[in-house]
């Protein structure tokens, strides 16, 4: 599938307080199941990448938390949704997909045309969900080695 990009689209927290713009959004999402995500989400992350992200409204309200030294988890406080992730500037070069925004948004932002590209960090999985249908299912290192590649493009 071509890197298709929607230019940008407003989405909001389940509370409505927080919204943002998201731009140059991917239209092909990655699920997570690094021990991270299995955390953050109880089950898997489901992110697409995007080129940037603006607060429109309730930044006062976004709280971040740091799970790994690579990036920064942003949340609402009032409501708990769980915005984005940012990767941090001295691992991510790129000014491309540095931002990875939780689908759950996009969804109710109307957008609904999305496609599971890939599955990542698929060795920590656990046993009790799959996916239906084939794509590629990348190991924790396969991830490591990806992420390093994508963010150091120009």
């Amino acid at each position: 599938m071509p890197d298709q990009r929607i230019s940008k689209v407003t989405a909001k927290c389940l509370c409505k307080s927080v919204v943002l713009e998201v731009h140059e959004l991917a239209t092909g999402f990655t699920t997570c199941d690094c021990s991270t995500c299995q955390y953050i989400h109880s089950g898997p992350g489901f992110g697409a990448s995007c080129n940037d992200v603006k607060i429109v409204q309730g930044a006062e309200l976004i709280k971040s938390y740091k799970p790994a030294a690579w990036a920064t988890w942003n949340f609402c406080s009032k409501c708990g949704t769980r915005l984005h992730y940012q990767f941090d500037e001295e691992v991510w070069k790129s000014k491309q997909n540095r931002f990875v925004v939780s689908v759950g948004l996009l969804y109710e932002a109307g957008i609904d045309k999305f496609k599971m590209i890939n599955e990542v960090s698929y060795d920590e999985k656990p046993p009790y969900y799959c996916f239906a249908g084939q794509r590629p299912k990348l190991s924790t290192s396969e991830t490591y080695a990806l992420y390093v590649l994508e963010g150091q493009k120009p």
